[in-house]
């Protein structure tokens, strides 16, 4: 019975001290790992907001060749989700919280553990920056009494697979910015309309920075006055002055009629005329567009029965939203560019 006794006291002390030292860690955890990836925000963002795309760069795959992905939903967007099952680190599921675009997604990541479902916050934070995009990938939350121990080791354990996941994440995308193909479909016939349309003159540098504003803020006006275009937006190109590095551009969205806007509104209506342009097609993102635009120049000064009007203006339509198509690969953004007729008199 002495025995009995002293094992019991003995375990009671293991126990008390267990707790003491347990009590004396830090329960909350935040740890990050951030990298510049040379890609726009939407490009990142997009990739990110779809659970489907992280088996190209999840380096979880690398070291656990027993998880299996399940998706049972919507995986893109706030309420997206999917959960995962493992022989090796146990089962678990992710979900959207909150999705900014393209600043910044919150999610809730929850790992099953025979003690209950631990819950922890997952945020990526995206900044523009001058490389591309500064992708800051981080963990936070409090792990229970009994797990404490394991704080000490999270920094370095949780922080290199941040570093490793940014790692994987770059390559992946620059593997898809990469995929793309051009087609030209030869002169075609444009049957003009009205369009809504801000518009701003800017160094060429500049543009990206932009864009997206003018975008929205076009589209908000669509949306709160309940607006019906007719068609994809587009850029229509006033002035392109590569020498300078500068350029005046419109950023539109077709409709089917004339509307009078506010008096001293930043959105005006516009029209193009009918008539012929020479019509090119990139698919693939639009970190391509330069390429398609440089290609489609050089197929107009080729054409034998027109060639391009000095004073028009040509454009670039949206064919699909970049912050709804999946792969950056599977965009299409069709080149319009403004020729006329040649006779043979005037060759």
């Amino acid at each position: 019975m002495k025995t009995v006794k002293y094992v019991f006291f003995f375990l009671l002390i293991v126990v008390v001290v267990g707790a003491v030292y347990l009590a004396t860690l830090k329960g909350d955890f935040d740890v990050n790992r951030s990298r510049v990836i040379s890609a726009d925000p939407e490009v990142v963002f997009n990739d990110l907001n779809d659970y489907k795309n992280w088996k190209d760069w999840g380096p979880w795959y690398e070291k656990d060749s027993t998880l299996i992905a399940i998706y049972t939903g919507n995986t893109v967007g706030v309420g997206g989700s999917y959960s995962w099952t493992s022989e090796q680190d146990g089962d678990g599921s992710m979900s959207t919280l909150k999705a900014e675009s393209p600043e910044s997604l919150d999610q809730e990541i929850v790992f099953k553990t025979p003690f209950g479902d631990m819950k922890s916050e997952v945020y990526w934070r995206l900044e523009k920056v001058d490389e591309g995009t500064n992708v800051t990938w981080g963990m936070r939350g409090t792990i229970s009494f009994f797990f404490r121990y394991m704080t000490e080791d999270m920094e370095k354990d949780l922080g290199d697979m941040q570093d490793r996941g940014l790692e994987l994440l770059d390559a992946s995308i620059q593997k898809k910015i990469k995929i793309f193909s051009l087609t030209n479909q030869g002169v075609v016939d444009y049957s003009g309309g009205f369009y809504l349309y801000t518009t701003t003159s800017t160094k060429i540098s500049e543009m990206n920075t932009k864009f997206p504003k003018m975008l929205a803020e076009t589209g908000e006006f669509l949306r709160s006055n309940n607006i019906r275009t007719s068609g994809s937006p587009f850029t229509l190109y006033h002035k392109y002055d590569e020498e300078n590095g500068t350029t005046m551009f419109s950023v539109c969205y077709p409709i089917p009629e004339r509307i009078i806007t506010p008096k001293g509104s930043g959105i005006l209506t516009g029209f193009i005329d009918r008539g012929s342009y020479f019509k090119s097609t990139l698919k693939g993102s639009y970190e391509n567009s330069n390429k398609a635009w440089e290609k489609a120049m050089i197929e107009v000064e080729e054409l034998l029965d027109y060639s391009m009007l000095e004073d028009g203006e040509p454009f670039e339509v949206y064919v699909n939203d970049i912050l709804t198509t999946a792969n950056p690969a599977d965009l299409i953004t069709e080149i319009y560019i403004p020729v006329k007729k040649v006779y043979p008199m005037e060759q």
